[in-house]
């Protein structure tokens, strides 16, 4: 009896922790800023015009978790 309580114990406890990982990071230096960067600091040195900036909207993807968050 104490075996199966352990094991169950033991998911319990990983699976509480598992959910309560979940969430949305805040916004980081994304790769696409840091490149845009770079080719526009390489354009001012060969003398040419700068690139267009990429566009940063990125669509809102919903996840299953995120009633949780709000």
């Amino acid at each position: 009896m104490t075996t199966s309580r352990l094991i169950f114990s033991t998911v319990l406890i990983l699976a509480v922790v598992g959910v309560s990982a979940c969430g949305r990071r805040a916004p980081l230096d994304r790769p696409i800023d840091v490149q845009y960067e770079q080719e526009k600091e390489a354009a001012r040195k060969a003398g040419r015009p700068a690139p267009q900036k990429p566009s940063t909207d990125v669509p809102e993807r919903p996840f299953i978790l995120d009633g949780l968050i709000d």
